[in-house]
């Protein structure tokens, strides 16, 4: 049983957060099909989520495995989880790229209102007889 669990702990760092993270990059680069901006608020901030919780859980999850396989007296995991910072290193220095090589930044970032301008259909005169606003 304790192997089971660390060997989940240690592919739901191995694939997960390599998954949340592309995810949220593709989220990132895509166009949301959201016509207002409160939905693209809401995209966006999904994003960030997903962003957030991928390189969160990049730090944390090697550490956590790396305590209970010190606890178990698991010593192959335990080289598992240590060797896991290298990953962890290399995850975050992608990431970090990644952001470098982005027009603004990864997490913050609202994508643009797509709802259409509204067409003005009548005029009002403006006081003082001037006639309509732009013409």
């Amino acid at each position: 049983m304790k192997r089971l669990g660390l060997g989940g702990l240690f592919f739901a760092w191995l694939y997960g957060v390599p998954f949340l993270l592309l995810v949220g990059l593709i989220r990132r680069v895509s166009r949301p099909y959201t016509p207002t901006h409160a939905e693209a608020q809401a995209f966006g901030a999904t994003t960030d989520d997903l962003l957030m919780t991928g390189l969160l859980l990049n730090g944390v999850l090697p550490v956590i495995g790396l305590l209970l396989a010190g606890l178990a007296g698991e010593a192959m995991w335990r080289r598992h989880f240590a060797g896991a910072f290298g990953g962890v290193a290399l995850i975050y220095v992608a990431v970090a790229l990644v952001g470098n090589m982005a027009i603004s930044g990864l997490i913050g970032h609202v994508p643009a209102d797509q709802e259409p301008a509204p067409q003005i259909t009548q005029c009002i005169p403006v006081s003082g007889g001037r006639g309509c606003p732009g013409g």
